[in-house]
């Protein structure tokens, strides 16, 4: 039975797809500059997928990871090497690098067996550090710390060339995810994931099975982080070591607790969130803040996204989906609900 605060109406997502899929044209439109702007949502795009799969890991289970950007490299040069060097068509691709990072981040999932907390957040971390040397030892296939030219992504003898064709094809892909996603969240292997967040012994006792949940959730978010991996080196046509450091890991961290842990939505908003904020704002930021306080760029963002994140968890704990359901249920009963009221 729902709670007098669950009822959801979903009769807005349409409108919602329909407004992704006009929105290229309407930034064409007003702006000069809509293709960067188009890069830049493409970027978001891909990290949403990400940051979905490492929602259900994180949020939903608890688990901490740092070693995300691994799996987005793994999956990029994965999808890189098999289109390119072996052949494989690029939609094939799709499904077979996924699927090697699920089997990647089942593996990482054994540790969460026995440590939990900041234990395995450094345990994802060393992988992250592995992943890295990995990509440069294996040059033969990944060109080392060169980098890879990547080619665009052929779909049914269409090739997208451009970050207007990489935007249709991207957030096709983010909105399966996030649908995915949503799905996995509602049904038998979220509420298990959320009753192992809240307490295994519990958890355990109810018939939670935690290995298997456990490794479950790390080789669902695995597969997310695959597919986005593939659509970064296809989308972006270079990859190197240079794109998937620690700190890309901790921003995908930063963006969840922004958005709102345990929500698939607030993974949704937090990425939007970070992602305009670090491409649009940041820079204008930088010029004024080195200007006044001789920071250095790089120094700025750390600290500003650092920032952020300290006032959400102090000030807004429940991210900006939280904020949102807040408003909603406000407005909702104020000054009592409108909707029982007699005119």
């Amino acid at each position: 039975m729902k709670g007098r605060y669950e009822d959801e109406n979903l009769t807005w997502i349409p409108l919602l797809i329909v407004g992704i899929f006009l929105l290229p044209f309407m930034l064409k439109g007003i702006t000069y500059s809509y293709k960067y702007y188009l890069f830049v949502l493409n970027m978001a795009g891909i990290y949403i997928i990400l940051t979905v799969g490492l929602d259900l890991l994180s949020g939903y289970t608890g688990l901490i990871s740092l070693g995300h950007s691994a799996f987005l490299a793994i999956g990029a040069y994965t999808s890189a090497i098999l289109v390119d060097q072996v052949g494989i068509p690029f939609i094939l691709s799709l499904v077979i690098s996924p699927l090697i990072v699920g089997i990647f981040g089942f593996l990482i999932g054994f540790p969460a067996l026995r440590i939990t907390g900041m234990y395995l957040g450094l345990t994802t971390m060393g992988f992250g550090f592995i992943v890295k040397r990995l990509i440069i030892a294996l040059r033969v296939w990944t060109k080392g710390a060169g980098g890879l030219e990547v080619s665009p992504p052929v779909i049914f003898g269409f090739t997208f060339n451009s970050d207007w064709d990489n935007y249709f094809l991207i957030f096709t892909c983010a909105i399966i995810a996030v649908v995915v996603g949503r799905r996995i969240g509602k049904s038998k292997i979220g509420r298990a994931l959320m009753a192992i967040r809240d307490s295994e012994q519990a958890a355990e006792a109810t018939g939670v099975h935690l290995a298997k949940y456990k490794m479950l959730a790390f080789f669902i978010s695995g597969l997310f982080a695959g597919f986005a991996g593939a659509l970064f080196a296809h989308t972006s046509h270079f990859i190197s070591t240079d794109h998937f450091d620690i700190i890309l890991s901790i921003y995908f961290i930063i963006m969840i607790l922004v958005g709102g842990v345990s929500s698939i939505y607030g993974a949704v908003l937090g990425t939007l969130f970070i992602v305009l904020l670090d491409y649009l704002f940041v820079p204008e930021l930088k010029d004024l803040i080195h200007g006044v306080f001789n920071i250095e760029g790089g120094d700025i963002q750390s600290l500003l996204f650092g920032l952020i994140m300290f006032l959400f968890i102090i000030f807004q704990p429940t991210g900006l989906y939280g904020m949102w359901i807040k408003m909603k249920i406000y407005w909702k009963l104020f000054p009592f609900n409108p909707k029982k009221r007699l005119i």
